[in-house]
């Protein structure tokens, strides 16, 4: 037997994101598990979407500026949250950037859906998140521009473990400490799923 009896579960999971909402397939190999972040996904972003700014922020830092901005960026999600910076986005020596970007109100601003639709939507299976116990893995994590938003453990009823299983594994077999798991400060939302049911929570 697979050691992962969710893994059929999972395969279905990430094929649909990826070919039915427009996700991509996130490397789980770069992921900075003391950071809690994909950086090459928020500098890939950050240069796509604001070129003039990432620019400026070269020319000044020269090969200093990715990680000066993944470090403010760190600091702003420990001060003010994940959910604040992606609304309000976060400065990097001076300059502010954004982090997403949400729906337009409305069509009248071709530019700002165009900023949208820019927006890189990752899934990640077996991501390894602890600095302390490197075998330890999550099933699923759901990413926007390099920040881990949702974490999903996978529990499938036909191999003998249930959602029950899963809840019990975020309870006793994960630290709030671990950096993804940090209140507020990156996955906004923690799911325990089987095929039968869904609970979730925010801590």
């Amino acid at each position: 037997m697979n050691k992962h009896t969710e893994i059929r579960f999972e395969e279905a999971i990430e094929d649909f994101l990826i070919n039915s909402a427009g996700y991509s397939k996130g490397d789980p190999f770069a992921y900075d598990i003391e950071k809690a972040l994909f950086p090459a996904d928020v500098v890939g972003f950050v240069a796509e979407t604001q070129p003039s700014k990432w620019n400026a922020l070269k020319k000044i830092l020269n090969d200093r500026a990715e990680e000066t901005l993944i470090h403010d960026l760190t600091k702003e999600l420990s001060l003010k949250g994940a959910l604040h910076v992606l609304r309000h986005g976060f400065k990097s020596f001076g300059k502010p950037f954004r982090l997403a970007f949400f729906t337009p109100n409305s069509n009248l601003n071709q530019q700002a859906w165009a900023d949208y639709e820019k927006n890189r939507l990752t899934v990640t299976r077996q991501l390894h998140f602890s600095p302390k116990n490197p075998n330890l893995s999550l099933d699923v994590v759901i990413s926007l521009n390099g920040l881990p938003v949702v974490t999903l453990e996978l529990k499938n009823p036909m191999t003998g473990q249930t959602i029950e299983n899963a809840i019990h594994q975020y309870k006793f077999d994960r630290q709030p400490s671990d950096p993804i798991f940090v209140f507020k400060e990156r996955a906004l939302v923690h799911f325990a799923v089987d095929t039968d049911a869904v609970f979730m929570t925010t801590r």
